[in-house]
């Protein structure tokens, strides 16, 4: 359960930065404070652009402010380079401070690449994140970091609103539960498993009526010494697709 959070919280951040970079594009980086058109006076997701030497820097502060009914709190920067949304090899470097998603203490910092192709596509590295148990002065519940994790937009791109998309996302997640290194973990994205000896196909695919796709992917977990745990993603407002080979 804790590794199926952690991957679920590292998503929503990646979606976040990425929201805030077309955010600022529509707005022409021009510097200011922006409040997303959604924002109340008690729950709100403000953009603070501001120009930093041919780069731009959003902090972006969330009070109360749901997202696919995950709470978060805290403030998270984003910067890139001027011009730069939807351009071959630019890159976004995202700071996680005193941010937190449902209570939970997120730390660390991660970065997003844009690959032109057919769709959105991007690359996604997270550096040594950390999700404490609710509190921010609470014992680590799991890290996590993803080396070239691989995002692409199949549908909806034309947009800049992220309510109607669905992303295909593969690659591997690694880390430690709990600060036990008899748990370091590895967390894979599978396109293939076998149950009850019977192999079947399938796909993470979230949409967000919920009725379109119901269950349609796994992921598998690997702790040393210990048997491999593999699970399947059920109906969520996360629109999500994996797709990875078995190596």
């Amino acid at each position: 359960m804790d590794n199926a959070q952690a991957a679920l919280y590292f998503h929503t951040i990646f979606r976040e930065a990425e929201i805030a970079w077309a955010f600022i594009h529509e707005k022409k980086y021009v510097s200011g404070t922006y409040d997303d058109p959604a924002s109340k006076s008690t729950f709100y997701r403000k953009y603070t652009c501001k120009d930093n030497i041919n780069a731009i820097d959003v902090t972006i502060n969330y009070n109360a402010w749901v997202s696919n009914q995950l709470l978060l709190a805290g403030t998270i920067i984003v910067q890139f380079p001027l011009n730069s949304y939807q351009s071959d090899g630019m890159v976004a470097n995202v700071l996680l401070t005193g941010f937190s998603i449902n209570g939970h203490d997120v730390r660390g910092e991660s970065s997003i690449k844009y690959k032109k192709g057919s769709n959105d596509q991007y690359t996604y590295n997270v550096f040594e994140g950390a999700i404490h148990e609710e509190g921010y002065s609470k014992p680590v519940l799991i890290t996590g970091s993803i080396t070239n994790g691989q995002y692409e937009r199949t549908e909806e791109d034309e947009t800049s609103s992220q309510d109607d998309d669905v992303w295909v996302y593969y690659g591997t997640m690694k880390g430690m539960l709990h600060n036990d290194p008899k748990l370091n973990y590895t967390n894979e994205i599978l396109i293939s498993y076998t149950d009850g000896g019977e192999v079947k196909n399938g796909k993470v695919h979230y949409k967000m009526d919920c009725e379109t796709y119901r269950r349609q992917g796994v992921s598998k977990i690997s702790i040393p010494n210990r048997p491999e745990i593999i699970y399947g993603y059920f109906c969520s407002n996360i629109d999500f697709v994996s797709v990875t080979n078995v190596h």
